[in-house]
């Protein structure tokens, strides 16, 4: 028997209990939420938000709480500024040529 692993990114948490039976998926054997650290990096902002670091780095300096050379930021303060700027870049694409 295989084990898959499914990530919920959501306000609220989902209504799966464990030792639940999912129809014609299988049983719940484990469920874990996510704590997020004190201080985080801008690499690992970049890699949870498919971003580069120096855009990162860029759109929320203001926030640093490390030096110049060692950026580290409160998850609670930047994520919800860096998931708006994603929804706003994603939306910008090539410009057509005629």
């Amino acid at each position: 028997m295989n084990k898959y692993i499914v990530i919920v990114e959501a306000e609220h948490p989902p209504q799966v209990f464990l030792h639940d039976t999912i129809p014609n998926v299988g049983k719940v054997l484990e469920l874990k939420a996510e704590e997020l650290p004190n201080r985080v990096t801008a690499a690992w902002l970049a890699q949870r938000f498919n971003l580069s670091r120096k855009t990162i780095i860029e759109k929320i300096g203001a926030f640093n709480k490390g030096d110049d050379n060692k950026h580290l930021y409160d998850p609670r303060e930047v994520m919800p500024i860096l998931e708006n700027f994603n929804v706003i870049a994603s939306k910008r694409g090539a410009r057509r040529k005629n």
